[in-house]
């Protein structure tokens, strides 16, 4: 494994969990959406962004 990709591994891992927390905080709480939601749709983003680059660099 290369040296940088450790790094992206573990920064897509914690941006999908905070993902899947922020969807479940969703489910617990629905006065809370808007917020929630963008915590979701950015921790979804990052973990994309973060899977391209591991695919690019691999």
């Amino acid at each position: 494994m290369k040296n940088g990709l450790l790094i992206h591994y573990l920064i897509g891992i914690s941006a999908f969990l905070l993902a899947v927390t922020a969807v479940y905080f969703i489910q617990q709480n629905q006065a809370n959406l808007i917020s929630a939601g963008i915590i979701a749709f950015a921790g979804l983003m990052i973990a994309i962004t973060q899977y391209l680059i591991i695919k690019k660099k691999k």
